[in-house]
């Protein structure tokens, strides 16, 4: 039901639809939820209880064999089975989550950072599920000589070097300020499913560097050792711990699913099987 839900909410993008009207999807969930009561049904009462979106961002969530794995999956796995919730796992663009889950279905996102813009629309977790390492630099090994062992985000910012960043990604709001306040011009790049991407640009000249939380750096330098020759990890000296990661779910989810949810994850974050899933990151 939901992969036909998906498909005809795209269907209705294709045929009517442009970016000059960024309201589409709303009004087009909004028409399949009022005209297909079926569908409002199973979202709130039916089998699984509840729905996760994610996309790709390895190492948090993504697609292996075939399923969805990553750190945040098994974090979340966790809390489910001890709020003894059956989830079902959906992989979709990261725009059309936001745009799903601000209708009202029992439906939730792993990972998302807090912002109040964000708070309007979305209902959070009382508690974060998992608390990023600081954030570090990615730089093309030819410009190391320019910056002291563990330069400051500010040596970083005001340098001549051309930043890359993620188009639409929020960084957090540490970094988000530090852009803002030092205002280097930025190449926004959209990676899509590629997490490696922006390590190849630098690699090819196209930016010089970019942020990378300590997680995702390692997992993409793991999986590509052949950058280690032409890219180095730099420690920022003044990275406050890193960011916040929260089940972002619709307002109208289920109260007795968040209030489960809610309880399960306090209870998950002191437990050794916790412990253990951050030791693997």
């Amino acid at each position: 039901m939901f992969h036909s839900v998906i498909a005809s909410v795209a269907r209705i993008r294709r045929r009517r639809c442009s970016p000059s009207r960024p309201g589409w999807l709303r009004r087009a969930v909004a028409a399949i939820v009022l005209g297909g009561s079926a569908f409002f049904a199973w979202a709130q009462t039916g089998s699984p209880e509840l729905t996760i979106l994610h996309f790709e961002r390895m190492p948090y969530f993504g697609v292996e064999s075939g399923r969805s794995a990553g750190l945040l999956v098994d974090i979340s796995g966790l809390v489910f089975a001890e709020a003894k919730i059956a989830v079902r796992y959906q992989v979709l663009p990261v725009r059309r989550i936001f745009a799903m889950l601000a209708e009202p279905f029992n439906a939730c996102t792993l990972g998302a950072l807090k912002t109040e813009a964000r708070e309007k629309t979305y209902a959070y977790s009382d508690d974060f599920i998992y608390q990023d390492q600081p954030f570090t630099v990615i730089l093309n090994a030819k410009h190391r000589h320019l910056f002291s062992k563990e330069p400051t985000v500010r040596d970083i910012l005001e340098s001549p070097l051309r930043p890359g960043v993620i188009d639409g990604y929020a960084y957090g709001e540490w970094l988000d300020r530090n852009l803002a306040q030092y205002q280097p011009t930025l190449s926004r790049i959209n990676i899509g499913d590629d997490t490696a991407r922006l390590f190849r640009m630098i690699i090819a000249d196209r930016v010089d560097y970019m942020f990378a939380v300590v997680e995702e750096a390692d997992y993409v330098l793991r999986r590509h050792p052949e950058f280690a020759r032409d890219l180095v990890k730099v420690a920022l000296a003044d990275a406050p711990a890193g960011n916040k990661r929260y089940l972002l779910c619709s307002k109208g989810i289920d109260k007795d699913l968040m209030r489960r949810i809610n309880v399960a994850i306090a209870r998950v974050k002191t437990s050794s099987e916790y412990g253990s899933v951050i030791m693997r990151r």
